[in-house]
């Protein structure tokens, strides 16, 4: 059983919100596959996660090689597939109980069997949780137990199938199953893992900040997944360090390569993997309940008034895709035909203005953290353009952390985000809906577009459920809470050591640890 994504996958905007950009590096030594591992990959990763707790997991590779997810997703294709779950079914017609048959013969690290009450146990505790990704699980509500191998999941409102599976693919952590030890103490994650994947953390051999060593997980049901020996995670925050040991052959994997980079790592005779739904950049207006943003025909006009191709070609690079639509290529609910609804037309801008009664101008203060936009530079250019179109930005920098940065989003009229690009459903459900990350003053959702989503999630038919999906999208792009700008896509760079690297992977980070055999990571003969 699968469900194929629309063109490949939907990004999590959790990418951009609470994590530190991975940048990940490998080194490696003779192994052969079908479960005789051997050699170390040591992984250079660019943040250093607050904890092990899957609540906490940033970057999600500190999890993702202990973890499988309830939800496969084929980072090939985008597909999603069975992981831990074997087979799926809504239990009711109005989808809001999502039913998972759970896999035969999975085990956790300790030995406890996998079965429907550890699981439901599991997401319950992650939903409790502190830590920046459960409060962004909605609408995941609970789950409980249907029988000894069957969990449901409780969502708050009607959902999609692809977005209950895509919340259930590990992309945010809650669908990471955590053992029943640790999902009654989730102080026992703090600094170590518990779950059922192809390695486990040794934390006899971790230093937390330095290295996390993790060895091959006995109790895996799939041990010709296991390729290696060790897997070694360092923290290492210096770009350069880590480019310059890719390009040594040092290491073997890097993430995160900046576009002027990509020459030099070709050179050494790396390669390089896309990641075509890492980031996405747009101006998320805030203060929609009154005032100009309040009306449409404003929000349209900044639209309007973006040069995004100038913009993504200048400050992104050439692999970025400049559009006018807040849900990219390649993510659920994507219409190509809004990829140019906001083609820059000035004229346009300053007509709509007119009509809204700002023929004179307006001026917005617009918060430009660094998290999201480094040295202001997406700021700076929208500032620039919006000026011959008669709109002043006061651009408010800030350093703050991401914690801090959202602490603060509601005081201002907009803000410069950056962040994973989302699918229709994520869009809505993390950013827009009331007192989500980019609505914080709680601003109700448009009736329409409501209505559309939920037409959507109760279609039975996967075809007629998509086609519902872009309507809601076109609703979106129509309403402009965020301004969009471009997607643009993680680039990485890969040693010729490692084998079984595709050119592009359809997951938040590429995930050298699939449960499927073919799809995991392995030395290169």
């Amino acid at each position: 059983m699968s469900v194929k994504i629309t063109r490949r996958r939907a990004a999590s905007v959790l990418a951009g919100f609470v994590a530190l950009a991975s940048a990940v590096t490998a080194c490696s030594s003779g192994a052969s596959a079908g479960g005789a591992s051997g050699g170390t990959l040591t992984i250079s990763v660019s943040g250093d996660p607050l904890n092990l707790d899957t609540a906490n997991c940033v970057p999600l590779v500190f999890c993702s090689v202990a973890y499988d997810s309830l939800i496969h997703i084929s980072p090939a294709t985008g597909e999603l597939q069975p992981g831990l779950a074997t087979s799926w079914e809504w239990a009711d017609k109005e989808h809001r109980t999502f039913r998972l048959t759970l896999r035969q013969g999975a085990k956790f690290g300790d030995g406890t069997p996998l079965d429907g009450q550890a699981a439901a146990a599991s997401l319950n505790s992650y939903l409790q949780a502190p830590g920046p990704f459960a409060s962004l699980s909605y609408p995941l509500k609970g789950a409980q137990a249907a029988g000894p191998d069957k969990v449901d999941v409780q969502f708050a409102e009607p959902v999609s199938t692809h977005h209950a599976l895509y919340l259930l693919a590990g992309q945010s952590g809650v669908g990471y199953v955590v053992d029943p030890r640790s999902a009654a103490d989730r102080k026992r994650l703090l600094a170590d893992t518990a779950g059922i994947g192809p390695y486990k953390l040794d934390p006899a051999q971790t230093i937390k900040s330095v290295q996390y060593v993790y060895v091959p997980n006995r109790q895996y049901y799939n041990q010709d997944a296991i390729n290696y020996g060790k897997v070694v995670l360092k923290p290492v925050m210096n770009p350069q360090t880590r480019l310059n040991s890719i390009r040594s052959g040092e290491v073997d994997w890097a993430l995160n390569i900046a576009p002027a980079d990509v020459s030099a790592v070709k050179q050494s005779g790396a390669s390089i993997a896309r990641g075509p739904l890492g980031s996405f950049a747009a101006m998320a207006l805030v203060k929609r309940a009154d005032g100009p943003l309040a009306d449409q025909r404003v929000r349209q006009a900044l639209a309007y008034a973006t040069p995004r191709q100038d913009i993504a070609s200048a400050i992104f690079g050439a692999d970025t895709v400049p559009t006018g639509s807040v849900v990219a290529e390649g993510a659920e609910g994507y219409n190509a035909g809004d990829q140019n609804l906001y083609a820059y037309d000035p004229q346009k801008a300053r007509q709509l203005l007119a009509e809204a009664g700002y023929a004179n101008g307006l001026k917005l203060q617009v918060f430009d953290p660094a998290f999201f936009d480094p040295a202001s530079a997406v700021g700076q250019a929208l500032k620039a353009a919006y000026q011959q179109v008669g709109v002043t930005l006061d651009l408010v920098p800030s350093d703050a952390s991401p914690g801090v940065v959202a602490q603060q989003v509601g005081k201002y009229d907009a803000v410069i985000m950056t962040n994973g690009a989302n699918g229709l459903s994520q869009a809505v459900y993390t950013m827009f809906r009331p007192m989500g990350l980019a609505n914080p003053l709680g601003v109700p959702l448009d009736p329409q577009l409501t209505t559309l989503m939920q037409a959507a999630a109760a279609s039975a038919d996967p075809q007629d459920q998509e086609a519902k999906i872009k309507l809601a999208t076109a609703r979106l792009d129509e309403l402009v809470y965020a301004v969009p700008i471009a997607s643009i896509p993680t680039l990485q760079a890969v040693s010729s050591k490692v084998a079984n690297v595709g050119e592009k992977f359809w997951t938040i980070e590429m995930n050298p640890f699939s449960p499927v055999t073919n799809e995991a990571w392995r030395p290169a003969s």
